[in-house]
């Protein structure tokens, strides 16, 4: 659904408008069963550049004037966006909107509703190598002992957190979860990744253990334990844990262990550098976090990288083992 945009000054001929062709756009991945946060994604991408171009402003004097139709938006008016995006988020946030919409005007390629996409030649902002923190043992250690107690809610949370810890699952993946999905027997959580790939991810006995206890006192709570029943529910409500409601009780259980703000993704940054710190291999490391790509590997594990060199300098240190 789009926004309405209005204007103070009814002289002026209005910008285009993409939103119908946005709407038919998502609609098209829709059919194409494209996952839905790569929905959500795409669709943010798509109304920040609306919004843009309707409010849009020539940066500068001898700048093109907002686009009238869809055959006057030109390069020069997406560099102008993604150069705000840029500047009021990040270039990191700027790359992840740029793909998604070249992926737009290629598909308006392909409907005829173009004759050549705008974007053809653009090529995507560099983001920064922003280096995400990993989380500290002992902070790992306060949050498993804010959660030690017998109650329905320590039991979930527990529970949650081990596997955050333990997987280095995406908190999409951990959250839409039925109860069929982990097998306390085998040790493995099923989960569904981007581009709704497929994956069976081991867990660890302590794991393990601490999800056994929970879909006990699941049992207890009056929730169904049948294997399509969700995974994970509300205390109060007992309807189906959301994204939201995971990282609400993160925040809280942080602020209980007398920590800063702690991000679900954190913990998949924290599991690639405990993986490589313990020396595992690098293509079971890529095979139970989903990664296609060397690329990303290189990415989550630039996380405390230094602090994995100096480790590494103390048994290797030339000056050390010179004879």
């Amino acid at each position: 659904m789009t926004t309405a945009v209005s204007f103070s000054s009814s002289d002026q001929p209005a910008p285009f408008d993409f939103g119908p062709l946005l709407n038919s756009w998502k609609r098209s991945l829709k059919s194409r069963n494209v996952a839905e946060q790569t929905l959500k994604v795409y669709g943010t991408a798509g109304e920040r550049m609306r919004r843009y171009i309707l409010t849009y402003k020539p940066p500068e004097p001898d700048a093109l004037p907002a686009p009238e139709t869809l055959d006057a938006v030109h390069r020069e008016h997406l560099e102008a966006w993604i150069t705000h995006e840029i500047e009021t988020t990040s270039a990191s946030s700027a790359n992840v909107r740029f793909r998604p919409m070249k992926t737009f005007f290629n598909w308006l390629v392909d409907e005829e509703e173009l004759d050549r996409s705008p974007m053809r030649s653009m090529r995507a902002p560099t983001p920064g190598e922003k280096e995400v923190p990993v989380i500290s043992d002992n902070a790992l250690k306060a949050l498993i002992t804010v959660c030690s107690g017998k109650d329905f809610a320590s039991r979930r949370d527990l529970a949650i957190i081990m596997l955050f810890i333990d997987t280095g699952v995406r908190l999409t993946e951990l959250t839409a979860r039925s109860i069929g999905d982990i097998d306390l027997d085998l040790q493995v959580l099923r989960v569904l990744g981007k581009s709704n790939r497929e994956r069976a991810v081991p867990i660890g006995r302590t794991a393990a253990t601490a999800v056994d206890r929970y879909l006990r006192a699941l049992s207890k709570h009056g929730c169904s334990t049948e294997p399509d029943a969700p995974l994970w529910v509300g205390v109060k409500s007992k309807a189906p844990f959301t994204i939201w409601g995971v990282g609400t009780m993160l925040e809280r259980r942080a602020e209980e262990a007398g920590l800063g703000h702690i991000h679900p993704h954190q913990f998949r940054h924290t599991f690639a550098h405990l993986w490589k710190v313990n020396g595992g291999n690098e293509d079971d490391l890529m095979r139970i976090t989903g990664w296609r790509s060397r690329q990303m590997l290189a990415r989550y594990a630039a996380s405390a990288g230094a602090e994995r060199a100096r480790n590494a300098h103390k048994n290797l240190s030339p000056g050390d083992n010179l004879k």
